[in-house]
């Protein structure tokens, strides 16, 4: 006789900001790995529609700072801030 095992699903996709409270990046970083092609995202809209909705791809995102455990961070969008967000 085979067990049901009960393991709870997050979700698989979420908005620019969900992620960003999910992961603690800011939206900024999160939309620059997307176009960098180093997190997956998906455009969803209705058919005719001119807008949408971006959505980011949990488990990629996930693997992106996954690879970067024991590195060092190089963004080079934030190299020239200070931690205000400024331009140095």
């Amino acid at each position: 006789m085979s067990q049901k095992i009960d393991t709870p699903v997050g979700p698989r996709w979420a908005t620019l900001d969900n992620a960003a409270v999910y992961c603690g990046l800011c939206t900024r970083t999160i939309k620059k790995a997307a176009s960098d092609g180093l997190v997956e995202t998906s455009h969803v809209r209705q058919l005719g529609a001119s807008r949408g909705r971006r959505l980011i791809n949990l488990r990629s995102l996930d693997r992106w700072i996954e690879s970067g455990i024991g590195f060092k961070a190089d963004l080079p969008h934030l190299r020239n801030q200070n931690s205000n967000g400024e331009l140095k």
